[in-house]
């Protein structure tokens, strides 16, 4: 007696095709992320976000993480995480420090709960992918929070524009030069991990780096485009 042909199953071919589709696509790993919402007011810890080194001194804060761990022992990734930690951290308790002396002044005039309105603040998202990159973070909002205060006893009359100017731009520089520090580092980490034959595990795990599409990351006015005031260099 003849065999009876059996006809195919339909949904065979697509299983098939949906298997051998998740076996092309690399493993994505979930990593933990916040997501940071700040208002920045002030010119010049707006500056720092709107400075192109800001996006890259994130990637970079995330990355060094990221390729430590790929290329080195754990004691080894400690130390350089410890060396990044401390530089932020020091940032930050001297930045506090100046802070109080604002607060201070303030109070003693009858201005602590007095603050000006800013024309062009930016609302920022950050992807806090890392314990430094929160860190970085968080010295340009208590930046914000001292230049607020500075601006409240220039516009008081009570500070001149040359002191007021000179806190802010040292701080600006600060900041941003300490974003420059780890954008380096990591230039450095990324060499020695191509020396060691490692460059196409971190390029892998290097696309797993949260970002944000760049129309999203800053929130501006139209008019945000405004030139700085005649006593502010650009």
């Amino acid at each position: 007696m003849p065999l009876e042909e059996t006809a195919p199953d339909p949904v065979m071919p697509s299983v098939v095709t949906a298997a051998a589709t998740r076996a092309r696509q690399p493993y994505r790993h979930s990593r933990p992320v916040f997501d940071l919402r700040v208002r920045i007011q002030s010119e010049y810890a707006r500056r720092l976000l709107r400075d192109r080194e800001f996006r890259p001194a994130m990637h970079a804060l995330y990355g060094i993480e990221v390729i430590l761990h790929l290329v080195s022992d754990d004691d080894e990734a400690e130390q350089v995480e410890t060396l990044i930690r401390a530089r932020l951290e020091g940032l930050a308790d001297e930045l506090q420090r100046e802070i109080a002396r604002v607060q201070i002044l303030l109070a003693d005039r009858g201005l602590d709960k007095t603050r000006p309105r800013y024309t062009h603040p930016i609302t920022a998202t950050v992807h806090v992918a890392s314990p430094a990159i929160a860190l970085y973070a968080n010295l340009i909002q208590e930046l914000d929070r001292l230049l607020m205060g500075l601006d409240t006893l220039w516009l008081s009359g009570l500070l001149p524009s040359k002191e007021r100017l000179a806190v802010a731009m040292r701080w600006r520089h600060r900041i941003g030069g300490a974003g420059q520090e780890f954008i380096g580092l990591h230039r450095r980490a990324y060499a020695a991990a191509e020396r060691r034959g490692q460059r196409a595990a971190v390029d892998a795990a290097a696309r797993e780096v949260v970002s944000v599409p760049e129309e999203e990351v800053l929130e501006t006015d139209a008019s945000d485009e405004d030139p700085p005031p005649a006593d502010e260099p650009a």
